[in-house]
């Protein structure tokens, strides 16, 4: 195999039609796509099937940015973080666009209606991208930043002349693991490049938009030759939704709920040292186990054969465990409010962990503000400080050591529930989008 440099594999991604879904992949695999390309009229289709929509697009965004202000968010998926983002911005005056490298489904499109004037989805190569940018100059570039694909990001920026360019990261690669520890799981040419992307959005950005504690990313950064502003952005609530589940006493069989990605507690190319959430299975066995039910939510996507660990643990707990597909995020908050806990609590070794302090310390699960949405209080690992604060500080939820898995039932018994729910209410009012999406509003102004 040719061992490539990371500039080596960004410049060829970047300036040949090498597909999307091959932004993480070696230079071979790149390479031996091109040789396929070019082989067939598969190009040649592409752009008979897409230059109209880019040319509307293009033509849509210039006209608007004449007499409007306007935001082009440019995305993998787009995520209900974002999305609600943009909705925000697009109800305070703004023209907000999508960009969507990937193809969207119809439960991409249901999850982001309402956020977006206009939307062209499928753009598939970093040279189709090129000529949209080159032939725009909105008020703003968003980039959503994702692990590995930060070479969205970085291109953009190089890319832009003219227009700000905001970068919205939600895991930090380098706040996540040092570079060694990340070699478990991860090939080192996509480490490596994902964390040469990463210095060039920091020193480059006009903006950077997180999900971290805001002083704990500050304590980062100060490795990178920064000049753009800093906004901490959680994914708040849009709606004020009471929890429908009515307890009447204590000590009875509770419903919980979890929604997300899972991790197999034996899965070797994702070693538990890495990758803490492997010890839900821990957690999901000992709730079951005491009789109470837990409502499984499927990502949209996943891999059959790494879930098969969880269908194992349902045919043992066939009237407990209830697994349901994937859902919309609208839906999905309206469908939890059923439930009485969200789970964000796994068991695991801090002593072995390879994660780092900055996550442990700053890191914050969009799940829990999901959860929180929808009304319940969340069950989360206070060896996450920032998750802590949050569980502590507002007194929605239980904030308990990894440790404490073996007396889960006995705390959870022990807690005021009804209480609980009163101040994840008390919480949703006071930090919605709508109140924190002023800081959202003067952020962009400020740039």
């Amino acid at each position: 195999m040719h061992l490539s440099n990371t500039t080596e594999t960004y410049d060829f991604l970047t300036k040949n039609h090498i597909h999307w879904f091959l932004v993480s992949r070696e230079l071979d695999i790149q390479k031996e796509f091109q040789k396929e390309l070019n082989k067939s009229d598969n190009l040649t289709k592409f752009y008979e099937n897409s230059n109209l929509s880019i040319k509307n697009f293009i033509e849509n965004v210039n006209l608007e940015t004449k007499k409007n202000k306007t935001i082009v968010y440019i995305t993998d998926k787009c995520y209900p973080s974002l999305s609600r983002q943009a909705e925000f911005m697009k109800k305070n005056g703004y023209k907000t666009f999508l960009i969507s490298m990937d193809s969207l489904s119809q439960q991409n499109l249901e999850m982001i209606i309402g956020s977006f004037d206009n939307i062209i989805q499928n753009l598939s190569f970093f040279p189709t991208l090129g000529k949209v940018l080159n032939s725009i100059t909105p008020n703003f570039f968003h980039v959503q930043c994702w692990m590995w694909q930060y070479s969205l990001g970085k291109f953009v920026i190089q890319k832009n002349i003219k227009s700000k360019v905001i970068s919205d990261f939600y895991d930090i690669t380098g706040m996540y693991a040092n570079q060694n520890d990340l070699n478990m799981a991860f090939p080192k040419f996509i480490i490596k490049q994902d964390f040469d992307c990463e210095k060039f959005i920091f020193e480059n950005s006009d903006g950077i938009i997180h999900r971290y504690k805001q002083s704990v990313l500050n304590e980062y950064a100060k490795k990178y030759d920064k000049k753009g502003k800093i906004l901490e952005f959680q994914q708040y609530p849009v709606e004020i939704v009471d929890s429908k589940n009515k307890l009447n006493k204590k000590n009875q069989s509770y419903k919980f709920v979890f929604c997300g990605i899972l991790i197999a507690p034996d899965d070797q190319t994702q070693p538990k040292e890495l990758f803490n959430s492997a010890g839900l299975h821990y957690t999901f066995k000992k709730i079951l186990e005491n009789n109470h039910e837990i409502g499984v939510f499927l990502p949209l996507s996943y891999n059959s054969q790494k879930y098969k660990w969880l269908f194992d643990l349902k045919q043992q707990f066939l009237e407990k465990l209830n697994i349901y597909k994937f859902l919309p995020i609208k839906e999905l908050i309206k469908e939890i409010s059923n439930y009485d806990f969200g789970i964000n609590f796994q068991k695991f070794d801090i002593k072995k962990t390879k994660v780092s302090k900055y996550t442990y310390n700053g890191g914050m699960g969009t799940k829990n503000y999901t959860y929180l949405e929808a009304g319940l209080p969340i069950i989360i690992n206070k060896e996450y400080k920032y998750h802590d604060e949050l569980v502590s500080k507002n007194k929605i939820g239980l904030s308990l050591m990894s440790k404490d898995l073996d007396n889960l039932n006995f705390l959870i018994n022990k807690a005021n529930i009804k209480e609980l729910k009163k101040n994840v209410r008390k919480f949703n009012i006071k930090n919605n989008l709508y109140k924190k999406g002023e800081e959202l509003l003067s952020f962009y102004e400020s740039l």
